[in-house]
């Protein structure tokens, strides 16, 4: 690049773009913010593990490493997020389902900042707005995912502390980074430390101080392989689950690699280009990853779970009972009502341990409430609208007698729900 040729950031209509991004990231925070629940995909299992930690933390001055409220008494507490939970628990106090909002918004932030921090080449004109304008940034808001938020956010940072020379700070930070989210920001650092290590001449180096954050983060991996979701779904599906899940949040640091290379080649079109890919990564997730609802849970202010709120304030309702609930559109906030009500659930709180599908026959129905200690399944029709399982046609069934080992019998039921007490005494 000649000293008269214009540096890649200052292309005209840089500056425009990247304050365009820069005021909408402003208004989206205040706006996701103004909710106390943001009902996303992943936004209530935060609500729910946070609520729970909290719940230990003030009441018995422990943190809790079981959750038997979960997944019929198997779950652990931290899957993952032990920072970003245990924080966001020392504040539940003062702000309550808040503070779960606050803490995403934050781990939002940390990513945006950690990426110019990392990669302080794209701090000007188009490649800052390609920056901001990253999917992964936005699905992690969006989605509430706010464990990967604050892990990304630390293997950012973690990577600005290599590339300013301090070893053990990234080898730190870059190992509880791995820890907060052991099953996709590890093989994310996994693939950055093998990608680059060709082209360092510190090999040795990068190695010895990458084992060490592993070191830091085996505890975590052993949760990750112990927690009972593992079981509830084949080897097929865990590899297609990781890698649909893991292809998206790659780009956390990919996408800012990639312009940071773009940025260094002095090709002064390719800095227009930037943001163009990072709009049109967003533009191929939108239907595959249901992105629009998601947009939609920001202006969304509550489910609705009048009839639910009304059953678990009845005589019906057993606290300590175990419950399959049923239910559609409401972001998971029915599963919350029960947890706080006192009941307990048949799964986790992620959709691979819901048991979302259609059985072969009443039997395998029959032995899914068997293995689960199911004590009440809570039907509701937007289930049914939804899912398009064959689960409520087997409920009827086995209140008909359809089962030797399962018997349900309605304990309740109002215009569009039912509350099936299950009768598991020869299972």
């Amino acid at each position: 690049m000649t000293a008269t040729q214009p540096a890649t950031d200052e292309v005209a209509g840089g500056h425009v773009a990247f304050t365009i991004f820069a005021v909408a990231w402003i208004v989206v925070l205040v706006l996701y913010c103004s909710h106390a629940i943001v009902l996303s995909s992943d936004s209530i299992n935060n609500h729910v593990h946070v609520w729970y930690i909290a719940h230990d933390l003030w009441h018995h001055g422990r943190l809790p490493w079981r959750m038997p409220v979960l997944a019929h008494g198997d779950a652990y507490a931290y899957p993952y997020g032990f920072v970003n939970w245990t924080t966001a628990a020392l504040l539940w106090p003062l702000f309550g389902n808040w503070t779960v909002t606050l803490w995403t918004a934050l781990g939002t932030v940390g990513c945006i900042i950690g990426t110019f921090v990392a990669f302080p080449e794209l701090g000007r004109g188009w490649y800052a707005a390609a920056a901001l304008a990253n999917p992964a940034i936005i699905e992690a808001l969006l989605f509430g995912q706010q464990s990967f938020a604050w892990a990304a956010a630390m293997l950012l940072f973690g990577i600005a502390a290599w590339r300013r020379g301090h070893r053990l700070g990234a080898a730190l930070l870059v190992g509880v980074a791995q820890a907060t989210h052991a099953a996709i920001v590890l093989p994310i650092a996994l693939i950055l430390v093998l990608v680059y290590l060709p082209f360092t001449r510190e090999k040795w180096a990068l190695v010895r101080w990458y084992a060490l954050s592993c070191v830091i983060a085996l505890p975590a991996v052993g949760l990750v392989l112990a927690t009972p979701t593992n079981g509830d779904i084949s080897a097929s599906e865990h590899v297609a689950d990781f890698l649909i899940t893991l292809g998206p949040r790659i780009l956390i640091v990919a996408l800012p690699l990639g312009y940071v290379l773009m940025r260094r080649t002095g090709i002064v079109r390719l800095a227009p280009c930037a943001l163009a890919v990072s709009l049109l990564f967003s533009a191929a997730f939108e239907i595959p990853l249901n992105v629009g609802a998601q947009w939609h849970a920001l202006w969304h202010r509550a489910g609705h779970t009048a009839d639910l709120d009304a059953y678990l304030h009845s005589p019906e309702f057993r606290p300590g009972a175990t419950y399959r609930v049923l239910r559609a559109r409401d972001g998971k906030l029915g599963l919350y009502h029960v947890l706080r009500a006192g009941g307990h659930l048949d799964s986790e709180m992620f959709p691979e341990s819901m048991a979302i599908k259609n059985f072969r026959n009443v039997d395998e129905y029959a032995a899914l409430l068997c293995d689960r200690r199911v004590d009440q399944v809570l039907h509701d029709s937007s289930y049914d609208d939804v899912r398009h399982t064959n689960e409520a046609a087997f409920l009827q069934q086995l209140a008909q007698g359809a089962s030797n080992r399962v018997r349900v019998d309605v304990a309740a039921s109002g215009p569009g729900w039912q509350a099936y007490a299950v009768d598991r005494s020869h299972c």
